[in-house]
């Protein structure tokens, strides 16, 4: 994958979680698990970087929530935006793609957990469609 050495820009839609990302980015994966789809309303596109890579502006309404025994979620406990996803005993951080201000330059690059996604909706995009999580 080309992973660049970059400075991006995120907030949630209240700007109580603001954030200067720096470093390398992982491409974004669409996550169509049920966590997702429950958290996110729909499946969640996510990026990846080092959690030592994020610099707060602010972060007064940044709330965590054990989702599962591996993992936990942060969100904004004021505008409700889903905004981290992040595996326990990991350095790394998953970072909802839509909190972070254009141009991202960040491409798709996969989807996950297809099995799992609503009846409602198909996926069309000719990406590589994985059953579970893939390091891509």
């Amino acid at each position: 994958m080309n992973k660049k050495i970059r400075s991006l820009t995120a907030s949630c839609l209240c700007n109580g979680v603001k954030m200067i990302i720096k470093g390398e980015f992982r491409p974004i994966i669409n996550c169509h698990c049920s966590q997702c789809l429950r958290t996110h309303g729909n499946f969640a596109s996510y990026t990846s970087i080092l959690e030592e890579n994020i610099f707060f502006k602010s972060k007064k309404t940044l709330k965590w929530f054990n989702s599962s025994s591996k993992a936990k979620r942060g969100f904004c406990n004021k505008c409700g935006a889903s905004i981290f996803f992040k595996r326990s005993g990991s350095r790394a951080i998953s970072l909802s793609a839509g909190m972070i201000k254009n141009p991202t330059k960040l491409k798709t690059v996969s989807n996950i957990f297809c099995y799992n996604k609503s009846d409602y909706y198909k996926i069309y995009d000719k990406l590589p469609k994985f059953k579970k999580y893939t390091n891509t």
